[in-house]
């Protein structure tokens, strides 16, 4: 190692920090010359799900490192950032293990878990405002990969930036509410270079306008929607309107799509209202699916899995998102792979 050049070190590095950031932590520590050397690729790809301190730890290690390398900055070019937090895992453990012995007593501890979930949601919204525009505003112009996870954060500040490199984007919880395409001007697209766009729609009734995307990410050639329902209704509508025939000059260079619908009612011995309502939706996607204008794969209605002992839904949902994250950094199938195999440019 002491004989290679720097550029053939730097090179290594590159293809080693792809890992979310461990890597290029452990190798600032080796020695002075490979950290010198590492320097430009130490945050290649980052991953920040833990909390607001992890996101303003980072912030400042970022910014000490730019400062020392001023002619070769280091950029992040992966990202994933996760605003949950670990607040929103921790709930009142009086009595946790055992079941409520009436109605009340359920009623009071639901009340209980709501007033903490509440508090520890406005704890971190203020915490993530101080940190979540400062990070964006630093990466938005180097970023390749972004997968945004969102909770009920809310914002209200507006990050005036767009994302001029940004190839694929993963939104669960809706558009970024830091960047409402209401407050921007929609002849200078957010995201010109993106061509593989991925929303999760999962616990927020956010609508999301697939005619504002197809605005701002003129170049999309994949589009995956998953957890799609039929509510709210601008969602599905302006999905079905971008990707039929009838309106080629949305997402004009768009040649795949993707469609996995909500999760089916909970079984029952016999049919219910929101089991018919649920098989119409199925049979409008799927003549949906018949007059795009793309080929689209409409997948089988998401399956949520057994929940492990401690875990909850959103550490679930932040695990396959990183883990579909980090395929892609190293041009893996990521999510892409159920039924559309072949062309992955």
């Amino acid at each position: 190692m002491d004989k290679l050049a720097v550029e053939l070190l730097t090179l290594i590095s590159l293809y080693a920090c792809t890992d979310g950031g461990y890597t290029g932590c452990s190798l600032s520590l080796v020695s002075k010359r490979i950290r010198e050397a590492s320097r430009p690729v130490r945050f290649y790809s980052i991953s920040l799900v833990t909390s607001p301190a992890q996101v303003e730890q980072f912030m400042d290690c970022l910014q000490k490192e730019r400062a020392r390398s001023p002619e070769m900055l280091p950029r992040v070019r992966h990202l994933i950032l996760s605003l949950f937090g670990r607040g929103l895992e921790m709930t009142p453990s009086t009595n946790a293990s055992r079941q409520p012995a009436s109605r009340a007593e359920f009623l009071a501890s639901l009340n209980r878990r709501t007033q903490h979930w509440r508090s520890a949601q406005d704890n971190l919204d203020e915490q993530y405002a101080r940190t979540v525009p400062r990070l964006i505003r630093s990466v938005a112009p180097d970023l390749y990969t972004f997968a945004l996870i969102q909770a009920q954060w809310r914002s209200s500040s507006i990050v005036r930036c767009s994302f001029p490199l940004l190839r694929e984007l993963t939104l669960c919880g809706g558009d970024p509410s830091f960047l409402p395409f209401a407050f921007l001007p929609s002849d200078r697209p957010l995201y010109p270079s993106l061509r593989r766009l991925h929303h999760i729609l999962a616990w927020i009734g956010r609508d999301v306008d697939f005619m504002q995307w197809a605005k701002h990410a003129p170049n999309v050639t994949h589009l995956r929607v998953s957890r799609l329902d039929h509510l709210p209704r601008i969602t599905v509508d302006t999905l079905d309107q971008v990707i039929s025939d009838s309106y080629r000059d949305y997402f004009p260079h768009l040649r795949r799509a993707m469609i996995e619908p909500h999760p089916a009612p909970p079984p029952c011995a016999q049919m219910s209202t929101a089991h018919l309502a649920f098989r119409d939706f199925l049979c409008y996607l799927d003549r949906l699916a018949e007059r795009a204008r793309v080929p689209v794969k409409v997948l089988p209605p998401l399956k949520v899995p057994p929940l492990p002992a401690g875990a909850t839904p959103q550490q679930l949902c932040i695990m396959r998102v990183k883990k579909e994250w980090l395929e892609r950094v190293v041009d893996g199938d990521g999510c892409w792979q159920e039924g559309l195999h072949g062309n992955s440019d």
